[in-house]
């Protein structure tokens, strides 16, 4: 029998471990207490515990035990005169030993552990790997934040790869920050690609001088793949590896070679504004002009910039949206648009989108079979099954995964208060530091609501500015200005970066994984990540994702994981759904321009979402939406106006049903569209007078209830309540027995916000009115979007009541139209 002897040396009383036959834990533990003599340091007492029972022993004993042994050895830790003691015992008895470092943690448990520089450094001492993994389980524990199991294990990988438990324990502490630790992963550049020389290239001389020497590797693999010969092409690539530039040499080439002009299309009107102003300045110089086309504006826009933007479909580049060329097709627009030798679509991906993609959809069918000779472009940074789609629009796959500039992702964990220390900490260090080109580093930051925009770049110690689409233009494009030229160090925005407008940022900052009421997508992380680094401006991009482990929507998974599940992912597969509303919408668009039976079922069959052409006729003849005369097909006036209009049956059902029971306009309105972009402007405040989360939207949940009732009124400021009161008589005094979610307080709302506009207030006047009377704020965006869509509903009815005779009621709604519109 092998017996080895581990002397643990403390103040108390030194411990003898016995370790029999190869064992790591002792089978008792023998505790000694020395005393000095004339020969130096000997046993005083002894006692042996093992498992509950304790027995006093003869010292002596101890003695034996020790002489017994093949090895002692004593931990290189502990206390120093102890240890001191011990040694000088030994010596005195001639008992060898050799010194030994053990980990600490299991000797305090009767467990011998050697350690080495390779063990796990914790407090300054070596302790083994599973005493570390332990104490960050432990500590883990303790913390306030629930983790995912995968937030834990990221942890454990995390620390059997640095060896350090102190430099972990950080991790679990937001107001300290390790770099290297947080780091998720690299997504390394690539320079495999051989770059195009663009004076190689057969362009006109013209075009060539504006472009850059070298074209990009995105650039030049399109090249290759035909874009100069008219190839129709769908780009796939990761944001800001220059995908815009493919479609203007593509569509240019084909302006200056005189094959007709170029359609640009887009998402959002605030990308749409962008790429007009980019386009106007770029290409004046070759003699170009460009043209805006968002959808019919009926407010006027004043004097202002936006007010001088050029509209005429007669140019020769027309930036648009998605439905401002729709629009413009289905009002009888393309005999007027004249030639068209490209068209561009932009983040084509939408086109999966639940409530646009299928008028997306259709609008590509459209276009493809009004221009065969027309050269497509197609453009998106995330599509999981790119060959299906190019095959689907009928173009060639330039498919380029890469990014131009290296991408560092880094995962932290932390509440709301520590998330916004450290916005400020990461977005003030980045914007110290200057590339090789010489730009700043600027940060955007990721929110969920326009209300946290507007928090979060309040509370930043660092300039910073909001941006969202309830902002007025002239505040949108101050803020593109002040961030471009690098005097906006931050911006704190929603979604609407992430459609693509052109904000080069080196940083961008998740402050939260939700977009609205629901996580992100993965093609939306990928496409919000990918707003960091530019290629022109920085030499690498930083992704910052928060996570919130505690933070869940409803019962589902927490932060931590979906951040995960996020860094992880690939985009699924693009899909295109088949709705049959949806087809009936398409199909009908597709009779005004034609109609002709033969050409509708062969634009219908170019849909990706395309069904069964003759059925949706049949339904639409039924619905009273299309006469049909053999081959003919042509639309009632009810399917011209719900077409043209973009409405659907049901809004189309509430027009006629209103004219034909006599309602006024103003009435028929408020069933179709209600305004709801209504916020307390003190909810906060509110909140913590009531002690309760007052939801900042006033039509939303029990918001109104909780704010109006007796009991709350009574713990407001006399200011507040006044207000509120206000409030209350006027909007809240319908009998409905549902009162306040009858639905009447948004529709007298609403009627509110015509009336105001009646009484020749601009959007922005009206805000401050319904502030100071009834303490309530809305966005200018927000209520000028509703007067836009008010004013076009007004249209329709006015032509639907003209066409049943109604003119009493046409008379009405044109009256109030003009007064809106004026």
């Amino acid at each position: 029998m092998s017996l080895v002897i581990l002397i643990r040396p403390i103040r108390s009383a030194i411990e003898l471990l016995p370790l029999k036959n190869g064992s790591n834990t002792a089978s008792f533990i023998g505790n000694l207490v020395l005393r000095q003599t004339p020969k130096g340091p000997r046993p005083f007492k002894f006692r042996v515990i093992d498992g509950k029972t304790e027995d006093r022993r003869p010292p002596t004993q101890a003695v034996e035990l020790l002489r017994m042994a093949d090895l002692i050895l004593v931990a290189g830790h502990g206390d120093a005169a102890a240890k001191k003691e011990i040694i000088e015992m030994l010596d005195g008895y001639q008992l060898g030993y050799e010194q030994a470092q053990v980990c600490r943690l299991c000797i305090s448990q009767g467990r011998y552990t050697p350690v080495d520089s390779g063990s796990v450094r914790f407090r300054g001492e070596l302790i083994c790997e599973n005493c570390a993994l332990s104490e960050l389980h432990r500590e883990i524990q303790l913390c306030s934040k629930r983790m995912a199991e995968e937030s834990i294990e990221r942890l454990f990988a995390q620390l059997l790869r640095t060896r350090d438990l102190d430099r972990m324990l950080v991790l679990l502490d937001p107001k300290k920050m390790d770099r290297e630790l947080t780091l998720f992963d690299r997504v390394r550049a690539s320079g495999s690609i051989t770059l195009v020389k663009v004076h190689d290239l057969k362009l006109d001389k013209r075009l060539k001088s504006i472009l850059p020497k070298t074209l990009l590797p995105v650039q030049s693999i399109s090249i290759g793949a035909g874009l100069l010969d008219r190839k129709n092409q769908l780009v796939v690539s990761v944001t800001a590896t220059g995908k815009t530039l493919i479609g203007e040499i593509g569509g240019v080439s084909n302006i200056l070679a005189g094959r007709g002009k170029m359609l640009f299309l887009v998402p959002l009107v605030a990308l749409a504004n962008q790429k007009y102003d980019q386009f106007t300045n770029k290409y004046s110089t070759l003699g170009l002009t460009t043209a805006l086309k968002v959808g019919q504006s009926r407010i006027g826009k004043g004097k202002g910039k936006q007010g001088k933007m050029r509209t005429s479909i007669d140019s020769d580049i027309i930036v648009g949206t998605y439905e401002g060329i729709d629009h413009l097709l289905r009002s009888g627009g393309a005999k007027r648009l004249g030639g068209v030798g490209t068209v561009v679509i932009d983040e084509v991906h939408m086109i999966e989108d639940p409530e646009r993609g299928p008028r997306l959809d259709g609008l590509i069918a459209r276009l493809r079979y009004l221009y065969p000779q027309c050269q497509f472009i197609y453009l998106s940074a995330t599509v999981g099954n790119p060959g299906w789609l190019a095959d689907g629009l009928g173009s060639e796959l330039v498919e380029y995964e890469e990014r131009p500039v290296p991408l560092e992702r880094h995962l932290l964990f932390g509440g709301p208060s520590e998330k916004l220390r450290l916005i400020n900490q990461l977005a003030k260090e980045e914007y110290n530091r200057k590339s090789s080109k010489g730009f700043r580093g600027q940060t955007i930051v990721f929110t969920n609501s326009r209300r946290n925009c507007h928090k979060l770049s309040d509370a930043l110690q660092i300039r910073a500015a909001a941006y969202h689409g309830g902002l007025p233009y002239s505040e949108r494009r101050r803020i593109e200005e002040g961030f471009a030229n690098g005097r906006i160090p931050v911006v704190v925005t929603t979604a609407a970066l992430a459609a693509g407008v052109d904000f080069p940022a080196s940083q961008v900052i998740f402050e939260g994984l939700t977009m609205g009421i629901e996580w992100l997508t993965q093609g939306e992380f990928l496409q919000m990540q990918g707003r960091a680094g530019r290629p022109d401006y920085h030499d690498r991009g930083i992704v910052v994702v928060m996570a919130e482990p505690d933070k869940r929507l409803g019962h589902g998974e927490s932060e931590d994981h979906v951040a995960f599940r996020l860094l992880k992912g690939e985009v699924p597969p693009l899909t295109v759904g088949v709705d049959e509303d949806a087809g009936l919408e398409q199909v009908l668009a597709s009779a005004i321009i034609w109609g002709q039976r033969d050409i509708i079922r062969t634009v219908d069959s170019m849909r990706l979402g395309g069904t069964d052409t003759d059925q949706l006729i049949g339904e639409l003849l039924g619905r009273g939406y299309l006469k049909v005369s053999g081959q003919r097909v042509s639309p009632t006036l009810a399917g011209r106006i719900m077409s043209t209009y973009f409405m659907n049956h049901d809004q189309l059902s509430i027009i006629k049903d209103g004219i034909n029971s006599g309602l006024e306009p103003i009435d028929i309105l408020s069933g179709l569209d209600v305004f709801d972009q209504a916020f307390f402007t003190g909810a906060d405040r509110i909140s913590a007078s009531l002690n309760v989360r007052l939801p900042s939207r006033v039509f939303q949940g029990g918001a109104m209830e909780m704010a109006l009732s007796g009991d709350s009124l009574a713990k407001l400021d006399s200011t507040t309540a006044r207000k509120l009161m206000n409030f209350a008589a006027d909007f809240l005094t319908c009998t409905c027995k549902d009162s306040p979610y009858c639905g009447c307080p948004e529709r007298k709302f609403s009627r509110k916000l015509l009336d105001m506009r009646c009484e020749g207030m601009k959007p922005d006047k009206m805000i401050d009115a319904l502030t100071q009377q009834y303490g309530i704020f809305a966005y200018p965006a927000d209520v000028l979007e509703y007067l836009e869509t008010s004013a076009r509903h007004l249209e329709a009815i006015q032509k639907l009541a003209k066409g049943q005779g109604k003119l009493e009621v046409a008379e009405q709604a044109g009256k109030l139209f003009k007064c809106i519109v004026r």
